[in-house]
């Protein structure tokens, strides 16, 4: 490859690199929740927007959590739950042990998600 291909082809990822990284900003900038709602912060990073009784639950869960394991692991190994326990599965990597109903308010949570996020109303 000719060095002006080369310099071309470094400058062309530079400002790829530079277009994505101002979209996750932007899309981090405009995930305010609707009124009334809040962020779960079910985890570090969780931006769904949520009733406040659900994050209240969600601390709940997270600080009682470990309590809920099946001690000394089990099939699922050390994030086994203990009967009467499941994953609450916020994203794939949640393994907080919750009460069923409680796994499935996060996945409606999570499925309605996107009807919860404040839009900005632009006017020109």
């Amino acid at each position: 490859m000719s060095p002006i291909k080369w310099l071309l082809a470094i400058a062309l990822l530079a400002c790829g690199s530079l277009a994505v990284s101002s979209r996750v900003h932007a899309a981090q900038a405009t995930d305010a929740c609707k009124q009334g709602y809040v962020w779960r912060e079910a985890f570090h990073g969780d931006h769904v927007c949520v009733k406040p009784d659900v994050r209240d639950q969600a601390v709940v869960d997270n600080r009682d959590g470990p309590t809920r394991r099946q001690p000394g692991g089990g099939p699922y190994g050390q994030d086994t739950c203990r009967s009467g326990y499941v994953w609450r599965e916020a994203n794939p990597r949640d393994h907080v042990c919750v009460k069923p109903e409680i796994r499935d308010q996060a996945a409606t949570d999570n499925r309605d998600a996107h009807n919860r996020v404040a839009r900005k109303q632009y006017t020109f």
